[in-house]
């Protein structure tokens, strides 16, 4: 295992700012948990970074077999240099750099799906990171971002996809307002999370092909983008609070289409 130099190694910490995450196309991660996903996906991992206290660990020697398999170049860091790098304040020992990836819309993604999931101006990371993983867990085909969310390779958006990020299509950056009725015309309905008009989500009838959206807590969902909607829904408020957090509600509306599409899930299915 070689040592980084101290110029690569400057090169790798300018990837801590969006700026340069965009200029270089690449991204570091920082976790066990990050490593393992990545390593065991499609992405190009282009190089990982140990400690050698983490080296040193039966994790360590795993993930060094895998690293060593799929031809990734392996780095020794010290522990100072770790930290330096590292996003958080107790860093694990493993980090990673790994390219982008720039999913587009195509008319076979939306021919091959049923179940969308449309984020408009998400600007808090751990919203965002949370529902990219809860429309992991809950099956959907893919997530859209609006041009509006926060960087979807912000290191807290990261941590927070706990590694779907790695397995679940993200296409960013797009215009709603435009896509919307393109993926009308591929067959799907467009329901918009509302907060306090539209009928409650526990009443509806729930098409094969459903796109959801969701919005901010600040300002929910653009009313441009809503007004391309085929429903407005929401989820009722019984106490005082004023709204629910995008990600619980998003997680809350998520189920209850596959609740609602698929029946007997909740009824012992695995």
């Amino acid at each position: 295992m070689r040592e980084l130099s101290k110029e690569k190694l400057k090169q790798i910490s300018k990837l801590k700012t969006e700026k340069e995450r965009n200029i270089e196309g690449r991204f570091l991660i920082e976790g066990v948990r990050l490593c393992q996903e990545v390593l065991s996906s499609n992405w190009e991992v282009e190089l990982v970074l140990f400690s050698g206290e983490f080296e040193e660990s039966s994790e360590g020697q795993g993930m060094l077999e895998d690293s060593g398999k799929r031809g990734i170049e392996v780095f020794r860091l010290k522990k100072k240099e770790i930290e330096k790098l590292a996003d958080t304040e107790t860093p694990q020992g493993i980090m990673a750099v790994v390219q982008k990836k720039k999913l587009a819309l195509s008319k076979d993604f939306l021919k091959n799906s049923s179940l969308l999931l449309g984020l408009d101006n998400i600007r808090d990371p751990g919203n965002l990171g949370t529902m990219i993983r809860t429309a992991d867990a809950a099956g959907t085909n893919g997530v859209l971002l609006s041009k509006g969310c926060v960087e979807l390779y912000n290191p807290k958006v990261i941590r927070s996809t706990m590694g779907s990020i790695f397995h679940l299509p993200v296409v960013e950056g797009l215009d709603l307002k435009e896509v919307l009725p393109e993926i009308k015309v591929s067959g799907f309905k467009i329901f918009s999370s509302e907060v306090h008009q539209g009928k409650n989500y526990t009443k509806i009838s729930y098409p094969e092909k459903i796109c959801l959206l969701i919005g901010s807590e600040a300002s929910g969902v653009r009313k441009e983008v809503s007004n391309l909607a085929d429903e407005k829904i929401k989820i009722p408020i019984f106490g005082k609070a004023e709204s629910l957090n995008a990600s619980v509600a998003c997680g809350i509306l998520l189920y209850e289409i596959i609740r609602n599409k698929k029946g007997n899930f909740l009824k012992g299915e695995t």
